[in-house]
């Protein structure tokens, strides 16, 4: 049976990362495939009144970071590094006071 989740019509999605504690407000463009999107979903929802300490959060975006109006979640430390840690460390990416972000440990 095919996950019901939604996959994007080209199996792929944009999001914009922001690691608070790491570098404020300025976040990261990540792509994903669909599965590795649809993973990442489930997993931040799985989360929902747990109250366990949020580390990243995601919203679905543009290549502009103009965010989207769906697909917004938070990770705890260990889920962003298993999901999204080998992917947002790979991207250089400036802030807007044009210093480069710095990368998760």
């Amino acid at each position: 049976m095919k996950n019901s989740m939604k996959i994007t019509e080209n199996d792929f999605q944009l999001i914009s990362v922001v690691i608070p504690s790491l570098n404020g407000n300025y976040a990261k463009l990540l792509f994903l495939t669909g599965e590795e999107y649809d993973k990442l979903k489930r997993t931040s929802k799985s989360n929902s009144g747990k109250g366990e300490g949020i580390y990243a959060l995601y919203a679905e975006s543009n290549m502009y970071h103009d965010i989207l109006t769906s697909g917004t979640g938070m990770l705890t430390r260990r889920q962003f590094d298993e999901l999204l840690k080998n992917g947002y460390n790979s991207k250089m990416q400036k802030g807007g006071n044009g210093a480069e972000l710095k990368q998760v440990d």
